[in-house]
């Protein structure tokens, strides 16, 4: 029997979406889940929409809103499996999307496994695949310089959804999404589970994760303009290297914060210039 794997969805307005992707979840090769939808008190008919799903794979709950990560963290605190998945309702996977990332997080020596992305960006209707280089850890190099180097390369540490987490390491150490943040929760969600997981990280060199950037229920454009809000990233990241980082991990670091400045400025021109 393969690993029971936890599939988490938090759901707001988003009912028909998730439904359809639900849906197409149960119909896959892997067939050990459970799916956890979580509705966040949504204002429409969503709740409903979900509870006509028929299937003993299945589970329902409702809240009152409080953001995607209020909804995680009670579908972690409800899961059953083995593994954790985080899936947003809006997005979408492809064939093999489970099974290639239990296949990689089964192997021996391993903490993390993570695929590549298909990013659609809806305003632009414009798509690519991302992350679809090899990256591995250089030898004597510390997870924290290695996770480093990969955000400044091309931020595939960023988001928890392309991702699969054992739920043991998560639950033992109390690990949970911060619900006080709008920005780079999933980023620190990433850096807390690795502070406790041992082993190397896997890439699944294939996108099959589609990721639906610009949604109506998306924060991120509007988050991202924030200075703040990049440099609360920065003082996690900060507290995550801990009291004696090596030289080249600040480095790394500091380097991050110069890409995230202009980052951020490019972010406030563009949304600008929508206002115009």
């Amino acid at each position: 029997m393969n690993p029971l794997v936890s599939i988490i969805i938090p759901v707001y307005n988003t009912g028909a979406e998730a439904a359809a992707l639900t849906e197409k979840l149960l119909k896959d090769k892997y067939e050990n889940i459970e799916i956890i939808l979580i509705d966040d008190g949504s204002k429409d008919d969503s709740l409903s929409v979900l509870c006509a799903i028929k299937s003993n794979k299945v589970r329902i709950l409702s809240k009152k809103n409080g953001g995607a990560s209020s909804a995680r963290n009670m579908g972690v605190k409800e899961a059953k499996g083995d593994y954790l998945l985080f899936i947003d309702s809006d997005d979408n996977v492809r064939a093999g999307f489970i099974s290639s990332l239990v296949s990689e997080i089964e192997k021996p020596n391993t903490a993390l496994a993570a695929t590549a992305v298909h990013y659609k960006k809806l305003a632009k209707e414009s798509e690519e695949d991302v992350y679809l280089n090899a990256f591995e850890r250089k030898a004597n190099e510390t997870m924290h310089a290695f996770v480093l180097r990969s955000l400044l390369a091309d931020g595939r540490m960023y988001p928890a959804f392309n991702k699969i987490f054992k739920t043991s390491i998560v639950r033992e150490n109390k690990i949970r999404f911060d619900e006080s943040l709008d920005f780079a929760e999933d980023t620190k969600f990433v850096l807390d589970y690795l502070s406790h997981a041992e082993g190397e990280i896997r890439f699944v060199l294939k996108p099959l994760y589609v990721y639906n950037f610009g949604t109506s229920t998306s924060t991120v454009s509007h988050s991202g303009i924030v200075w703040e809000n990049w440099m609360k990233s920065y003082q996690n990241i900060k507290k995550w290297l801990g009291n004696k980082p090596t030289m080249r991990e600040k480095i790394l670091l500091e380097l991050l914060r110069a890409k995230w400045r202009v980052s951020c400025f490019r972010a406030a021109r563009a949304a600008r210039k929508v206002q115009k």
